[in-house]
Formats: C-alpha cells, structure tokens, sequence
C-alpha cells in the first residue's frame, strides 16, 4: 500500500514515568484534528534526535521541554518548521522561576523558537518579562501532564489503583523530590552543570550557588532519614510508602530500605496509581502535591527544618507538619478519611495552574497547527540501520550492567533511571486502550525506543 505524506510532530520524552503518557494523550488529540493528516513520533530523547539525524526531508513540529543548547536547536531547525518549547520543569514545585526561566534558555536560543507554552498565568507574566525576545510567542495552554490529574482521566488508573490497594492495604505515599539524596548524585550533577559551561554563560555565575543548594539539599534528606527511622518504629499509624523521583540515586534508597522494617521504599511505576491509592500524600514541595489536590487527597508538608522550606505551591496548599508529633497526628487522622474532590480550585492554585473546560493538549494542538504546515512521507529504515540501532542499545546495556556487576558507578557519572524499561509499542497500545478503547490509531516500532503513531 501507498505510504501517504503527512504533518509530522516528534515528541521526545526525558522521564518516561511523568511524561510519557501525557505525551501519548496528546499525541492521541492532535491526530484527532479532522483538518490535518497528521503522524507523531514518541521516543527517548536519544532515539528522537537520532530520528532528526536521519531525517532527509525538511517539515514537521518538535515539541521539547527546554534546555536544548542553541545548537542543538538550529541543527534540529534545518530539518524542521517549528520548534516548540513546552516546559514540565516550570512547575508548581520549582521554587525560583524567575532563575530557572533564564537558566533553561541557553543564550541566542530565543531566535529559533516558535512557540513557548507555559502551564498558567504567574509562568505567563514572569516569562514575558525575562524573555523578551519570546514575548508574543508565549501562550498559556496549561500542562498536558496536568490533563492526566483531572477527574475525567483517572479512569485510566483503576485496574491499577485497585491493584495497589490489594496488595498494600490502605497507606500514606511519601513523594520524594530531594535529587540530590547521595554525594554521588551531588558529583554526577555538579559534573554535568561544569560539562556545559561553555555553551551556557549563566551557568558559571550558578554553579557556586547550585553547589550550595546541592549541599543543603543533602542536609535535608539526612535530617528526613532520622525522622522516617523514627516513624518505621511506630506501630499507630498507617503504613507508609515512600517513592523515589527518578532523578533521584536509587541504589541510596535501597540502602535505606534494608535497614526500615514498617516502611517501604518502592519504586515503580508512574505516580499517579500510587497518588490515587493512597489515605494520603507527604512531601517536601513536591508536584505530586498539585495532582493529590486536584483528587481531594490531604496532603502534608514536611518541614524537617525552617531553613529548608520550598516556598511554592505545593508548601501553601499544604498541612505543615513541622515535627514527629505533627507527622503521626495527620497519618492517624486523614487513615478514614475519602477524598473530596474540590467544587473549584482556589485563586492560587487558578493562578499557577491552567485548568479549562478543554484539556489542555486540546489547546496546543489547536495552536500548533493553525499555520499550514509540510508533509513528509513516514520514516522508514533499511534493515542495516535498525540492526545497528539495536546493537547500540545492547552494547549500552551491557556497559551498564558490566558498572553495577563491578560496582564501580562512584568513578563515573551516575546517571539516573529516567528511562525504566524503555519505550515499546505493546506499553503505548496499552495507554491508548486504557485511554479509550475502540481508537483507531496505529502503531508501529520505527526504531529502538521509538513509536510510530498515526
């Protein structure tokens, strides 16, 4: 049969368990424009630039969340019309937006953007003031991610919410976002900021300040760990389960996990499941706040010290338990209690979170494709450049197994897992099933860790 031309968006994805199914979504409601013929591309951040540099046509929409060095973006613009920045690391956890808005575009990158959507108004305002050069392309949409919080999708989580609490009973999920929660996180991450200081001027004045924070960071988890060692011993409250950030070091937790006997440390999975389980959510200033918000789930702050307090959304929607006394008092009280979903959100929450009747993949997609825009035929590969595909990913693999058998990852940079399992057809099947069942959408496995969707 005819390979047909088509409107082609690439859609990388950085952490496979907070992004990958909003991107999935998305995907799923831009190829729903009656309007447009349109193919998406999903895949690891590697697989999609190795897509672009195989790429010999020019056409087609890149969507990543910022960050990208400029040239990187003008390679990635020789081969295709729009570049577009939609950022999930301007959230309501980030405490200083207005440094992270400059810090996360790399100097002249502004010039090769065409669109920079930002997740509500307090990003909007704060955005067109330190990037001026981007001010008439940035537009409030909310966050695709966000869209996955809402009542209308949590069907999606039920087969799994049942799952957990069958197996678990009822618990209190701790969402861990430290980071830095080991001194060889601390090196890997101070290693990569010095990696790019040629490219990115800004981070030179940072990296002092980013060592300090680093190093407090780390002062606070210690201080979290005495507390956690307190709460295993009780027996008056509820269980609790603490899920690692991806970005975190993992082989620290286990650690800690060996010596707990009450707690658990588990990670696996997209959030969201554990979220919706729970009797209720602990954190630090974490995003998994925001979401436990939107479910009617209490949420508890915990202040190991006023020194380290996060002074963002998540910190003001919250209970501050600011003590052990405190921390046993809201895991006893909140054990009964269902959630209530809120009637509206409150004026602080509206203020930094989009939330409209349409989602909000619905308002990119409608945005992103108003201009008339290149077809291209699929991407197809000869049977050569797909078995080297697979080899690479083999032979990367076995690098990494060969550094855990030798246990030598403290001399090389420890990089986190963001990429768990990597990303097949059978997973994004399941997702658009999950979704909505009887789509008509097809997929297909174009290279290691990249899908087709059409």
């Amino acid at each position: 049969m005819m390979e047909k031309k088509k409107i082609h968006i690439y859609l990388p994805v950085e952490i496979k368990t907070r992004e990958l199914i909003p991107k999935v979504i998305l995907s799923k409601i831009i190829l729903e424009n009656k309007k447009k013929n349109i193919r998406c591309y999903i895949g690891s951040k590697t697989s999609i630039l190795r897509l672009m540099s195989l790429k010999k046509t020019y056409g087609g929409i890149f969507i990543y969340k910022g960050g990208l060095t400029t040239d990187r973006i003008k390679k990635i613009k020789k081969n295709v019309e729009k570049f577009i920045i939609l950022d999930e690391e301007l959230g309501p956890a980030t405490e200083d937006l207005k440094k992270q808005i400059r810090l996360r575009m790399f100097d002249g990158a502004e010039k090769y953007i065409d669109r920079y959507y930002v997740i509500g108004k307090t990003v909007y305002n704060l955005s067109r003031k330190i990037l001026p050069k981007l001010k008439s392309k940035i537009k409030i949409t909310g966050w695709p991610r966000v869209d996955m919080w809402r009542p209308e999708s949590k069907h999606m989580y039920v087969d799994s919410v049942k799952e957990l609490r069958k197996r678990y009973g009822k618990f209190i999920l701790f969402s861990s976002d430290f980071g830095y929660n080991s001194i060889d996180r601390i090196d890997a991450a101070l290693k990569q900021y010095k990696s790019f200081q040629s490219e990115w001027k800004l981070l030179k004045k940072e990296l002092p300040n980013e060592t300090v924070r680093a190093k407090n960071v780390f002062l606070e988890y210690q201080k979290f760990i005495k507390l956690i060692y307190e709460l295993d011993k009780r027996t008056d409250i509820p269980q609790i389960i603490i899920r690692p950030h991806p970005a975190e070091d993992i082989q620290e937790w286990k650690k800690v996990a060996k010596s707990l006997k009450r707690i658990k440390v588990i990670y696996k999975g997209e959030v969201s499941p554990w979220i919706y389980a729970s009797s209720g959510v602990l954190h630090r200033g974490c995003t998994s706040a925001a979401q436990a918000y939107m479910a009617g789930i209490k949420i508890g702050y915990i202040v190991s010290d006023n020194k380290f307090i996060r002074n963002s959304l998540p910190y003001k929607m919250s209970k501050h338990l600011c003590n052990l006394k405190q921390i046993v008092e809201f895991c006893i009280n909140i054990n009964a209690k269902k959630p209530i979903i809120p009637k509206k959100y409150t004026d602080i929450f509206k203020d930094f979170i989009h939330v409209e009747a349409k989602f909000a993949s619905e308002i990119v997609a409608e945005d992103m494709l108003k201009s008339d825009l290149v077809s291209e035929l699929p991407c197809r590969y000869s049977k050569t450049q797909s078995l080297l595909d697979f080899l690479k990913l083999i032979i990367n693999k076995l690098k990494i197994y060969t550094r855990i058998y030798l246990n030598q990852h403290k001399l090389e940079e420890l990089k986190p897992n963001k990429m768990f399992g990597g990303i097949v057809k059978k997973e994004i099947i399941d997702i658009l099933n999950n979704y909505e069942t009887g789509h008509k959408l097809k997929v297909r496995q174009i290279l290691t860790n990249c899908i087709e969707i059409e």
